[in-house]
């Protein structure tokens, strides 16, 4: 049996967490840096004496306290792989939290009474579980309150959006850390205190253009949070005039942010973009000033730019991956771990904004939102993230490409590793054309290739939905 519980709030990590993170934004060089190493010193001793997959790392390091660079970087496979010896709460096994995960209700519930569970996807050839411990989730509102509210400056205090209405599109239907996030802080607030909270509620992003823009229309927010996709794609409903949003602020994350799209968001609704780069492994790796600059959490997360062969690359430099360690969370430790996004450590340190904290530039993930034509000569808008997660759910399928050949024909491709091949595809291509046809496609041709996906070549990463037509 797993407690299905909601997760407790726990008063003394979450001042801790703020205070903490209100003094590092006000000298990031002094005590930012200061909280860091503290941070990492207390990650190493409790991740070399509580977990047997990271002792077992460090075989050859024989004499103190370990350093950083001894451990040797690893990848989500490695630690998927070796789960059950990976973290320091030596009850967390996969067996368990799997079992956990089957469970609906679970969402926002405290696995072993304790701990927030969310996936990721599988991006990167395998999809992760990560475990959430209280300390890390401090951290993490601690920095969306200070940090990606614009708020670093001296006398800087959370707002906590009391008069604000807030719509999250995101993926629904599963354990995913947007998804999980939201239905954890919908439950925080004491029974007797929720019909006081901010209205906040949650839209599928699985649903069609048209319909989603109807139901946001009907709720009327007026804090959007979601993918810059979805977001650029409700722009240009609004900018056609067939929505009417009146936005304070649009928040966004999750996939890369291009300036035409920021020009869209910014165009169509005004107000205030709130940038965030993240991932499931650490959910809030850097902020976007107002100047539209990314600075690092440095005081809670430490990125090591590499090259192809993992050697360090100077600031000024784009790198070919990056090693995150997770200062936050010492019940299921990250330490150098390969986080696969190409990163550029800025050399220079100021910024116009007054933020001393590193500025970084990232290539991330960046799919495609695909537009098709329905059969009557209505072009038809597909968001990336809603197409990817439906061929998850429907088909059980992480590793496979869509192609867009011409505006009423996709492509299907499939890894090769993938058991049962052409079970998996044909399952794949039913999921895809399902979804097509909630969408009003009724007319779509979908190719079943035999071509393997083409994945970025520096990274490794696979781009899932694209309009371009590679080989």
């Amino acid at each position: 049996m797993h407690d299905a519980a909601e997760l407790r709030y726990d008063p003394w990590l979450s001042w801790r967490a703020l205070s903490e993170t209100w003094a590092a934004g006000l000298d990031p060089l002094g005590q930012g840096r200061h909280l860091r190493e503290q941070r990492l010193a207390e990650l190493l001793r409790s991740t070399t004496a509580g977990s047997p997959l990271y002792r077992a790392r460090l075989a050859g390091h024989r004499r103190g306290s370990p350093a950083l660079g001894d451990f040797a970087p690893i990848g989500k496979a490695e630690l998927m792989h070796d789960f059950d010896r990976w973290a320091t709460d030596r009850r967390i096994t996969r067996t368990s939290v799997e079992a956990f995960l089957d469970d609906p209700d679970h969402l926002a519930g405290a696995y072993l009474g304790r701990y927030l569970v969310w996936t990721s996807s599988g991006t990167t050839g395998e999809p992760g579980i990560f475990v959430q411990d209280a300390p890390s989730l401090a951290a993490f509102d601690a920095i969306d309150a200070l940090r990606l509210r614009g708020q670093t400056g001296i006398g800087a205090l959370p707002t906590w959006g009391l008069t604000q209405r807030f719509a999250f599109v995101g993926a629904t239907g599963g354990h995913f850390a947007g998804n999980a996030s939201i239905a954890r802080l919908q439950g925080l607030a004491p029974p007797l205190a929720r019909p006081f909270a901010p209205p906040l509620q949650v839209f599928s992003v699985l649903t069609p253009l048209h319909e989603l823009a109807a139901q946001l229309q009907d709720y009327a927010p007026t804090v959007l949070i979601t993918y810059p996709s979805c977001a650029a794609a409700l722009a240009l409903e609004q900018a056609a005039g067939r929505l009417h949003l009146a936005l304070a602020e649009t928040w966004v994350g999750g996939e890369q942010l291009s300036p035409e799209q920021r020009r869209q968001i910014v165009g169509a609704f005004g107000g205030a973009l709130r940038n965030n780069y993240g991932a499931s492994e650490f959910f809030s790796i850097a902020w976007e000033c107002p100047h539209g600059h990314l600075h690092l959490n440095s005081d809670w997360v430490i990125l090591e730019p590499v090259d192809e062969k993992t050697r360090p690359v100077p600031p000024g430099h784009e790198a070919d991956s990056v090693l995150l360690t997770n200062l936050a969370n010492l019940t299921q430790p990250l330490v150098r771990y390969r986080l696969g996004d190409r990163v550029t450590l800025l050399a220079e340190t100021g910024c116009a904004c007054g933020s001393a904290f590193p500025r970084i530039e990232v290539q991330g993930r960046a799919d495609d939102t695909l537009v098709l034509d329905d059969g009557d000569g209505h072009e038809v808008t597909l968001l990336p993230l809603a197409l990817c997660t439906a061929i998850e759910e429907g088909a059980g399928v992480a590793q496979f490409q869509v192609l867009r050949r011409a505006p009423n024909r996709l492509e299907m491709r499939l890894e090769g590793t993938q058991p049962e091949p052409r079970a998996a595809s044909a399952a794949a291509c039913a999921a895809l054309d399902a979804f097509l046809h909630e969408h009003g496609l009724h007319h779509i041709h979908i190719v079943q290739s035999r071509k393997e996906p083409v994945r970025q070549p520096r990274t490794g990463k696979l781009n899932r939905v694209s309009s371009s037509y590679p080989a």
